[in-house]
């Protein structure tokens, strides 16, 4: 049995992609946001539901319905760009969304987000002014290109 070596599979979050829009959009029409700093956790989990019995010595388990992430997603803040004032105009009423992230490794995630507003990154000196756009995700479709 050979096994690869990580190198020619890991790799950096270099190239990853964001892209965004209106529910319904087509993937080859969602807008890219260059200015994409963090795109947080991405997937679905879901919590346990005890279902232990009186005659049971330890506890049981099953799984509950799944969750999506609570987002935040950060941007290097250009307000020269069009697109992403969009998106920070849809943050603000609270539109919900989809955003496509396509990672450099192939894997991609379209997600539904809800938007929930957007706020500027506390100040740091010696680095640019960021954005945090607050979201949660109510679905997700996966893939590997």
């Amino acid at each position: 049995m050979s096994i690869a070596d990580p190198s020619t599979y890991a790799k950096l979050p270099d190239g990853t992609r964001f892209l965004w829009g209106a529910l319904g959009t087509a993937t080859a029409d969602m807008k890219l946001l260059k200015d994409a700093d963090a795109v947080g956790t991405t997937g679905k989990t879901a919590g346990f539901v005890a279902v232990d019995r009186l005659i049971d010595t330890e506890k049981k388990y099953m799984a509950d319905t799944p969750d999506g992430e609570d987002k935040e997603f950060v941007f290097v803040d250009d307000a020269t760009d069009a697109d992403l004032q969009s998106f920070l105009n849809a943050a603000d009423t609270r539109d919900t969304v989809l955003v496509r992230i396509e990672f450099p490794n192939g894997r991609w995630a379209t997600m539904t987000i809800a938007l929930g507003g957007w706020r500027q990154a506390e100040l740091a000196k010696g680095e640019p002014l960021k954005l945090v756009v607050s979201g949660k995700q109510n679905g997700i479709d996966r893939g590997k290109a």
